[in-house]
């Protein structure tokens, strides 16, 4: 099967224009990072604070725990770990922010945020922890929101007796 120079041209221009959308696409993807900071050793029977910290791409924003609105989506942190107790996560306190698509200021989160809690060993805590959970939210821009999405979260805390850190 042979194909003409114009048909030739007219595919690449459309190949050009697929690659140039996908570009566009991929460049909207939401700047949104998650990580658990926690003592990398903790003695048995101590308490020590642990925070998921957000960072958010400059003109980004997630919704607050408490949104302003019923239909929108809260951020939410879940965690659990394999030994010990978790505190309830405590949420910061929001923004309130006028947006194009909204006719009332919205509660939001932007720029780094943290969400803290304490983790609390028990006596006969030995080997390690594992903390684990993710964190849900829903990126916006000034323009339109992202689907949902979730963010693995994952950290290791070494029960240790000798020289370990904690309250």
């Amino acid at each position: 099967m042979s194909i003409d120079r114009r048909t030739e041209r007219s595919l690449g221009m459309g190949l050009a224009v697929s690659l140039g959308l996908l570009s566009a696409a991929a460049a909207e993807t939401p700047d949104v990072r998650a990580r658990i900071a926690a003592p990398s050793s903790l003695a048995p029977g101590a308490t020590a604070p642990v925070t998921v910290e957000m960072k958010l791409g400059e003109n980004w924003h997630v919704n607050s725990h408490t949104p302003s609105e019923k239909f929108l989506i809260p951020t939410d942190v879940k965690l659990s770990a394999t030994t010990g107790t978790l505190s309830a996560v405590r949420y910061p306190r929001h923004v309130e922010k006028r947006f194009a698509f909204s006719e009332r200021p919205l509660a939001v989160y932007e720029g780094t945020v943290r969400f803290e809690t304490e983790l609390s060993l028990p006596r006969d805590a030995a080997g390690s922890v594992s903390l684990t959970g993710t964190l849900s939210y829903q990126a916006c821009n000034d323009k339109q929101c992202f689907p949902p999405d979730k963010l693995p979260l994952e950290a290791r805390i070494v029960v240790s007796t000798a020289g370990a850190s904690g309250h």
